[in-house]
């Protein structure tokens, strides 16, 4: 048989044009290699996350004219449904005799809505490898489906969902996926996914459908193989992004992987989400070594109050630690913010700012994405959301016929309106964003933070705040002072940054106060001040507490560090 899996468009008018070096789905390049493996069909993929609605409807009707595949299987995600769907009424009636196959992390969820709507489909619930392998078998041999573990479909009269499917044990039995159908000559960046799962359970998510709340891990040697194959396969990669769900929370692990990497001597860069916790100076140095340049970690807030609703296990002390490790060394840390969640107001808002600029200040904790919290079914939010009964316009009461609609992912509007969450969305914006620096607003939060910037720029080429530090160095003849301070140290270095920080701090103020009338710049040089007097005692505050972290709750494993003057 022909085969054909397809992954749809997500709905985003920001989202139309293919992006050279985009993140391809290795769910549908694991289905494609297991097929390939252990059956003779035809299979035949394609990604069409970040192309229109119109190109990725259009490209299908294109391959199902070509290729003429016998079954379809669509992978959706919840902002994927709607060109989903469109792509299933469209198979459904220019092609009835293909069987439609729907997986993914949507069906797995949804699956009693979706074996409703399409009673023709048969709907995958949980892992797709082995589920795929005998559903073909069956179709081959029109056998019955209903011995097959972990579908849903409707039979004629009711709809069936048979026996929830066993994970996959050992993941080193799979074959590498089919990296070579996403990857092309110049691309540089490549997938990969060394374990399996995520054991918590943050209020926000929904990937513990999936995976059950299991971590299964691949072999070192295993991972080390497919990185060698990917680079062997198309040589102009130097990036490879690790997807796990929750790398880094087996310690050992990380560090027996990043070990093997070592051994062998791979050239590559690695970047990888994580938790912040467990961490350790001898994991942040293997993976220094191994080719780590970059770690994304979930803060999502800075505020107790939410980060305890999230259940992420996690505290400030924990991420005082953690990114405290990562500054010793040349891995970037950034980190992903999330705003309107359960327990946020005016008061959280301000907690996030004043921890995220704390991190920015002393451990170079950046943020890399401000995001609205928005409501995805089998969250917990989402079961917050409607018994708090969240009116979705134009639709009502949210509910799980919902889903079935081609309205967008709603937001967490139950506890604040949408205006007041992106009003604080741009706040926080304002507060740490380095590319809004020369507003009015935004200097008065972020002038605190010109310490770390110049030694983030310094250390890791900040492009714009680096050409700025060069000039003032040039303009004020500090070249020889910078060299002197680069080959000995000490107090030479800490000198030479309060210099440069305070030109820049003065370049910034001439710069925003450049086209101000009289009265406009009396006001901000009054703010200036009063903002400047709060800013010291900050500060002092962020000072005791990293002293209090590093003293009482992780005390000695976090090396000294001079306090900022």
């Amino acid at each position: 048989m022909k085969i054909l899996l397809a992954c749809t468009s997500i709905e985003d008018s920001s989202r139309t044009e293919d992006a050279p070096d985009s993140h391809y789905p290795l769910g549908i390049a694991y289905l494609h290699s297991y097929l390939e493996k252990h059956t003779n069909h035809k299979v035949e993929s394609r990604f069409l996350n970040n192309v229109s609605t119109e190109i990725c409807l259009t490209e299908i009707k294109k391959v199902m004219f070509e290729f003429k595949p016998d079954v379809v299987g669509i992978s959706i995600m919840t902002h994927s449904r709607v060109s989903s769907f469109k792509l299933v009424d469209y198979i459904s009636e220019n092609h009835p005799e293909t069987k439609i196959i729907l997986g993914g992390i949507h069906p797995t969820i949804m699956w009693k809505q979706l074996a409703n709507k399409y009673k023709d489909a048969i709907i995958v619930v949980g892992e797709g490898e082995e589920t795929l392998q005998e559903l073909l078998e069956c179709i081959e041999n029109k056998s019955p489906i209903a011995g097959v573990n972990g579908i849903a479909y409707y039979d004629g009269e009711e709809i069936i969902k048979t026996s929830e499917r066993a994970l996959i044990p050992d993941l080193n039995t799979l074959p590498f996926p089919k990296h070579e159908i996403f990857l092309w000559e110049g691309k540089t960046t490549a997938n990969l996914l060394t374990s399996r799962g995520c054991p918590f359970k943050c209020n926000f998510c929904v990937l513990d459908h999936m995976s059950l709340r299991k971590v299964r891990y691949r072999t070192p040697e295993d991972v080390a193989d497919e990185v060698e194959k990917i680079l062997e396969m198309c040589p102009t990669i130097n990036t490879i992004w690790l997807h796990d769900d929750a790398f880094m929370i087996n310690k050992q692990y990380t560090m027996d992987m990043c070990d093997e990497i070592i051994k062998r001597g791979i050239k590559t860069t690695f970047t990888c989400s994580a938790r912040f916790r467990p961490v350790s100076r001898e994991l942040v140095k293997k993976m220094e070594l191994a080719g780590f340049t970059h770690v994304l970690f979930g803060l999502e807030s800075g505020a107790d109050e939410v980060m305890k609703g999230m259940r992420k296990g996690i505290n400030k002390d924990h991420i005082r630690y953690a990114t405290s490790l990562f500054a010793e060394g040349n891995i970037k840390t950034t980190a992903f913010l999330i705003v309107g969640l359960p327990g946020e107001s005016e008061e959280t808002i301000e907690e996030t700012i004043d921890f995220v600029q704390e991190m920015q200040n002393n451990n170079y904790l950046y943020y890399d994405d401000i995001g609205v919290a928005q409501i995805y079914p089998g969250a917990e939010v989402y079961t917050i959301a409607k018994s708090k009964g969240l009116e979705v316009p134009g639709y009502g009461p949210l509910d799980d016929d919902y889903w079935l609609t081609d309205g967008e992912v709603p937001f967490y509007e139950c506890d604040h309106p949408h205006s007041k969450l992106l009003e604080w969305k741009e706040k926080i914006r304002d507060a740490i964003a380095l590319t809004r620096i020369y507003s009015p607003a935004a200097f008065l939060r972020q002038r605190k933070l010109f310490p770390s910037m110049v030694r983030y720029s310094w250390k890791f080429g900040i492009t714009g705040i680096m050409q700025i530090c060069a000039n003032i160095l040039q303009t004020h003849n500090l070249i020889d002072d910078a060299v002197t301070a680069f080959f000995t140290g000490g107090q030479k270095s800490e000198h030479l940054l309060r210099r440069v920080c305070s030109m820049l701090e003065k370049q910034t103020i001439e710069a925003i106060i450049r086209d101000m009338s009289p009265s406009q710049k009396t006001e901000f040089i009054k703010n200036y001040k009063e903002q400047a007097e709060a800013d010291r005692h900050t500060l002092e505050l962020w000072s005791s507490r990293r002293i209090a972290a590093t003293n009482e709750y992780i005390a000695p494993t976090i090396p000294k560090k001079r306090e900022l003057k």
